[in-house]
């Protein structure tokens, strides 16, 4: 079960996968652009972005600047679409 936090709080090493897919709905589109394939992953309940940056190979402060510079709104069709998946 996911604990109970304000949409407010940063998202820090110890927050899951689940919970941060949950507060920053654009957090999806950041995770698939680091090739991270924690979206729908069984695991995304338990585990924490420091394990999840550690075995992709991310740097965690980086990340952590990227989900936590995101809005918490819900992305429109329009944003979804777009990916880095060019580079």
């Amino acid at each position: 079960m996911l604990r109970e936090t304000t949409m407010t709080e940063s998202l820090t090493a110890s927050t899951t996968v689940a919970e941060v897919l949950l507060r920053r709905p654009l957090a999806a589109r950041i995770l698939v652009n680091h090739r991270m394939h924690c979206v729908g992953c069984a695991i995304a309940p338990f585990e924490t972005l420091e394990e999840t940056c550690e075995i992709y190979g991310v740097s965690l402060g980086h990340l952590l600047a990227e989900l936590n510079a995101t809005t918490m709104e819900s992305p429109g069709p329009e944003v979804l679409a777009k990916s880095d998946d060019h580079r």
